[in-house]
Formats: C-alpha cells, structure tokens, sequence
C-alpha cells in the first residue's frame, strides 16, 4: 500500500486500493484505519496521501544511509590511530547491527562482521543506544530480551544496566569490559544527527592484551572526537 501510494502524487482511494491490490475491502479498510492511526497516510476528502510519520522514517533511512558514507574516513583514521579494528552502528530493534567495519592489520581480528546483530547489554555501541536511545525502556528491555550472562563479566540485571547507563551517558563513551567476549575489549562513542538525537555509534575493538587498560584513555579521546567531528558532518549543531 505505501509503495503504490508513494507512486501516485494525486493520491488513492479506498477503492483503488482494493482493485489494484486485488484484496477485500474490509481489509483495505483496515490497513488504512492503523495507517492513519499511525501518521503514517493522511486522508484528504476521500482520497489518502503520504503522512508525515511515513516522511519522518524515510528521512531516518535517509540518513543512516548518509551516516554510513560520511563515517567510512573516520574509520580508516580511528584504525589507522589506534591499530585496532574500527566499526560503525545503528539500533536496530533490540540489537545493535554492524553497519561498517574497517580492519586493522592485527592478523588476529575479533571484530564482527558489517550485518552482525550485537545484543545492547554487552556490546560497547548497544550500551551507547541503550543509555542515550532506550533509556526509558529499560525494564522493558530487560522483560523482552532476557539478557544473556555472556561472561562473568556481563551486567544483565535491570538495576544493573540502570547504573551502567547512567555511567554511560555521564562520561558520553562505553567500554565493553570483556563481557562480549573474553579477552576482548571495545570502546565505542555516540554519532548524533541535526536533531542532536543519537542515530549510530563509533566503535574499535581489540584483544586485550593489546587495547590494555593503559590505554583506554587515549583511544577515549580519539573515539569521542572522531564520533563528534562525525556528529557535525552529519547535521549535528552544539
């Protein structure tokens, strides 16, 4: 129904619908009430037109697409920096989806693969959307997903990652403390848009033994800036 309207600029009919989609119309009728409902199409006298929620998410797709371009030099640099494998992502339901990775040259490469679905709770971009996108849907989250004890180290408690998010967006980055995978550390920092809304994430990942402890701070400070000079070439205004 949205691509066939999406087609027609004057404009559908109910009855149009039905005779170009071939199906009942207590069924048109009734896909086209919940899309009304849901801003989706407007209707104008009786005819039916692209609403405004259905411009909003073309806008969105629009723009991770646009981030996804803008964010592949900065991967290249932030690999280049800090020798570790860099990655970019967006929420994606309840999972964190790998848009774009750039490989270091480390042999041994422990990063996911650009199309991975990352649980939030554990992995250092799904604890950025869980503190800055889903904040208030924690104990939601938690009910929906059951989130899975991966390592000792994973925090799967709603208390838990209720402190782990408030921490996040305090010191505006999130490390992935081996509770992943072990041996495996990740750093990841916020990418906003023009409405200073958190649409992605920048991300390096290595094994510990070379992104120790004594260097979380540096690759810190080269994460958050590359995520925000990012953040402004995709719209973002301070």
């Amino acid at each position: 129904m949205l691509k066939l309207l999406a087609a027609n600029e004057q404009g559908l009919s109910a009855v149009q619908f039905e005779q170009r989609l071939n199906i009942p119309r207590t069924t048109a009728f009734r896909i086209l009430k919940t899309l009304l409902q849901a801003g989706m199409i407007e209707k104008k006298e009786s005819f039916f037109f692209p609403g405004p929620s259905l411009m909003e998410v073309g806008l969105m797709a629009l723009q991770k697409s646009q981030v996804r371009g803008l964010a592949v030099p900065f991967l290249q640099k932030l690999t280049e920096q800090t020798g570790m494998t860099a990655h970019l992502a967006i929420p994606s339901g309840w999972h964190s989806l790998i848009l774009e990775v750039c490989d270091s040259a480390d042999p041994i490469r422990v990063a996911s693969r650009p199309g991975t679905l990352a649980d939030l709770h554990c992995s250092a971009t799904g604890k950025i959307f869980l503190a800055f996108c889903y904040a208030d849907r924690l104990e939601e989250f938690c009910r929906d997903v059951q989130p899975a004890q991966r390592t000792a180290h994973t925090v799967t408690t709603l208390d838990g990652l209720r402190t782990l998010s408030a921490q996040v967006r305090k010191q505006g980055y999130a490390v992935d403390e081996q509770e992943y995978h072990l041996n495996v550390r990740c750093l990841a920092a916020p990418v906003k848009d023009m409405r200073r809304q958190v649409v992605a994430a920048l991300g390096v990942t290595a094994p510990d033994n070379v992104f120790t402890h004594e260097r979380i701070e540096a690759v810190c400070q080269a994460v958050v800036e590359a995520a925000s000079t990012l953040s402004l070439k995709n719209g973002y205004s301070m």
